[in-house]
């Protein structure tokens, strides 16, 4: 996918979960910034090099989205929250995400309510094969090791069992990890964070629940589909330090 409009800017701070104040690169303005991931991302730290998408809506309170950052100024991961299931859509419409036990998928369904939940996509495989996907954005990472998730989720945890609940249906059920950003050597979930999903998921995995992870090719401007990264529960994951750029009330 393709971000028209953007521009390079110098993070500053981030007084609450929505948005963030940055110095335009090319300007010098500081502007005050709408932050397209409500998580507790790190990457977000001060005068870290930022991408921002330029709005022409007059109705917005903010002018820009906050998209993608660089990381030690040597990498950027994109940091917008809704950008994964957008690329997902595309890569099973086009069976670029080979799902494991189908060979060809024929019909993809978005935002699709099962139970007492709704999972991310429905879909329709080769010889009637029909699945539920479930779809989570990953922005951690430390020594080329991709982690989920950046806080406690018990929506996510619900959304593994729910998974398990559609296997006991007879639908095929996976969980799909999009690393937004790229080199990445293997994807894990970060136990100090949650480990209760850590534990749901290994039941998941060994009743038949498929987990698997893809990373994303990643400019200032744009988030592409890559490759697939090895998922492995048994990967430690050791956080890099920086704090959360959310700032506290007083």
């Amino acid at each position: 996918m393709q971000y028209p409009n953007f521009h390079l800017a110098r993070f500053i701070d981030r007084p609450n979960r929505f948005i963030a104040h940055c110095r335009l690169i090319e300007t010098g303005e500081i502007v005050t910034v709408h932050v397209k991931n409500t998580g507790r991302t790190t990457i977000l730290q001060p005068n870290v090099t930022t991408s921002l998408v330029e709005s022409h809506n007059h109705a917005r309170k903010t002018k820009y989205d906050l998209v993608a950052a660089k990381k030690y100024d040597r990498f950027w991961i994109n940091i917008d929250s809704q950008a994964p299931n957008k690329i997902v859509k595309d890569g099973l419409a086009n069976n670029d995400i080979k799902l494991p036990g189908i060979n060809q998928i024929t019909q993809v369904t978005p935002e699709v309510p099962f139970l007492d939940s709704r999972l991310d996509f429905s879909g329709i495989g080769d010889h009637q094969k029909n699945f539920f996907l479930e779809v989570k954005g990953v922005t951690l990472e430390n020594g080329g090791i991709a982690a989920f998730p950046d806080a406690p989720t018990t929506r996510g945890l619900k959304h593994v069992k729910t998974l398990q609940k559609a296997l006991d249906k007879g639908y095929l059920s996976y969980l799909l990890f999009i690393i937004q950003m790229e080199k990445i050597k293997a994807m894990t979930i970060d136990i100090d964070i949650f480990e209760p999903l850590a534990f749901e998921i290994f039941k998941a995995q060994k009743r038949g629940v498929h987990v698997i992870a893809y990373d994303c090719r990643i400019t200032p401007d744009s988030l592409t589909l890559n490759q697939p990264v090895p998922f492995d529960l048994n990967q430690k994951f050791i956080s890099d330090g920086l704090p959360s750029s959310i700032q506290k009330r007083t």
